[in-house]
């Protein structure tokens, strides 16, 4: 353990309770454990130098623009009291304190982004720098234990125990709505809460932050939508609809017609899609996805135990490992995917003249270049210099592509012996391209590349462009449209107003 850097030290950390542990394990699964910290401090409360700092949140999930902040409540419900007194006391402890710290958090770390640390003694920074200015997006989640038994019990029918959704609900005026969640904040600001339930159905179903903020950031434009009442049974009937409606190829949420004031999402969207033939065949297309899962990890260990290198070593220290690995994992689920079936099959590959290379192109028109290179070692070759060689045909793979495709933006490029070969070892190198290349860096890398004899008609380099489709299987899930409101808390709301309207006929 006194070998292991601080940054190896705070990814080994999984959180003070069972809860906070459950939740970081999940966290670092689906987010990867470069860009996920579990009880990170403030410098608050220190005085000159000396003292503990205050936790900030349970978890914080840090990745280029976009913070996640988490908070984990695991709180006992009284099942044994009065519903009057049982609901707003649990709900006070789970929801409305981890909205508060949360709502803190997010003020400081705004404030005060160099003023986190990995340690509760300060000395240690946060090794991947906070965002800031506008920018800077964040998504608060409060993570809410104990209540799931009380919340089926009180629901019935089946009911998957789920809080219900709706944001006519604000500040106290949960208390009188039992098992229901709108706004915990009276300031407005949107809190995502998930029990034990919702937030492993949903960092399961999208287990990349790509995945996930998109999902968040369609949710909160969906429920915090002015003059429009929404009702959601629970988290999983509108992670079902987000998942099975595609928009202009992107995930989506229905649209709400003009002139609509109150709308709901029915219940059972979510049973039929979880047992769907769809996506059955998309976990089995996406398993090849994960092996760009391992290769991000793989090289995530490297950095943060300090020991990543470049080629040639002569190059800068200050070159940014970990903006090479964020690139790659800025991919989400669909494009790892690609990724994954891009670099197994290179690897797979026997090329008796020693290099094979294979390029894919993201966008329309493309925008985003991977390339991926396999190359075999001659034996007379020592390992060191096969590394750099095979890393300059990478590099130049990566920066003479851009010749021809002048819309390109960045080159993603990975390269490794091929699976036949005994030893193993990768390099990576991210390429921004946003800056256009003068006519003699062209010509330069053209130069190279002709050398090289690679990226040319008679060299074998497959060059292509492909849209993976996400349910290898045609999706058609229902309607597009909000539909007319049937859930449990519409039934409810129209039992309290019948209830009203007898009591001022009387």
């Amino acid at each position: 353990m006194n070998n292991k850097t601080p940054w190896e030290r705070a990814s080994a950390a999984e959180g003070t309770t069972a809860s906070e542990r459950a939740l970081t394990r999940l966290a670092k699964k689906a987010f990867l454990s470069l860009w996920s910290y579990s009880n990170i401090f403030t410098d608050e409360g220190r005085v000159n130098g000396k003292g503990d700092g205050k936790e900030l949140c349970d978890l914080l999930v840090v990745f280029g623009n976009d913070v996640l902040l988490f908070s984990d409540k695991d709180c006992e419900y009284n099942a044994g009291a009065d519903l009057k007194v049982a609901w707003p006391r649990w709900y006070k402890r789970a929801i409305e304190k981890s909205a508060k710290q949360l709502a803190g958090a997010e003020k400081f770390a705004l404030t005060f982004p160099k003023r986190i640390f990995l340690d509760k003694q300060c000395q240690t920074p946060l090794p991947v720098p906070l965002p800031e200015g506008k920018n800077a997006r964040y998504f608060l989640i409060a993570v809410t234990r104990g209540a799931h038994n009380a919340a089926c019990s009180y629901f019935g029918g089946g009911s998957s125990g789920s809080l219900i959704i709706r944001n006519d609900i604000r500040g106290k005026k949960h208390y009188e709505e039992p098992f229901h969640i709108g706004f915990p904040l009276e300031s407005g600001r949107f809190i995502h809460v998930l029990d034990e339930i919702a937030v492993d159905l949903l960092l399961e179903e999208l287990d990349t932050v790509p995945d996930l903020v998109a999902y968040l950031a369609c949710k909160e434009a969906l429920i915090v939508n002015p003059g429009v009442v929404v009702s959601i049974p629970e988290e999983e009937e509108i992670l079902a609809r987000y998942m099975a409606t595609l928009r202009n190829g992107q995930h989506a949420l229905p649209v709400i017609p003009a002139g609509i004031s109150y709308v709901a999402l029915p219940e059972g969207d979510w049973d039929s899609y979880v047992r769907s033939p769809q996506r059955a065949a998309k976990r089995e297309a996406d398993k090849i996805s994960y092996l760009w899962d391992s290769i991000i990890e793989h090289q995530s260990n490297f950095i943060r135990a300090g020991t990543a290198i470049t080629f040639p070593e002569q190059l800068p220290e200050h070159i940014a490992h970990e903006r090479i690995v964020r690139a790659m994992a800025q991919q989400n689920r669909l494009a790892r995917r690609q990724c994954g079936s891009d670099l197994h099959y290179v690897l797979s590959r026997e090329e008796q003249d020693g290099v094979f290379a294979r390029i894919h192109m993201n966008g329309t028109p493309p925008v985003r270049a991977f390339v991926f290179v396999a190359a075999k070692r001659h034996r007379d070759i020592p390992y060191q210099e096969f590394r750099e060689i095979r890393m300059q045909y990478l590099t130049t793979y990566c920066h003479a592509i851009k010749q021809g495709i002048p819309t390109l933006q960045e080159a993603i490029g990975v390269s490794a012996e091929p699976f036949s070969d005994e030893e193993s070892s990768f390099e990576f190198i991210y390429v921004d391209h946003t800056r256009a290349m003068s006519k003699e860096e062209i010509q330069g890398w053209r130069k190279i590349a002709d050398e090289l004899d690679i990226l040319r008609p008679s060299s074998q380099v497959a060059l292509y462009q492909n849209e993976a489709r996400e349910f290898p299987i045609p999706f058609n899930f229902r309607s597009d449209d909000m539909v007319p409101p049937k859930t449990r808390a519409e039934r409810r709301r129209i039992e309290r107003e019948e209830r009203k309207k007898k009591k001022k006929e009387k």
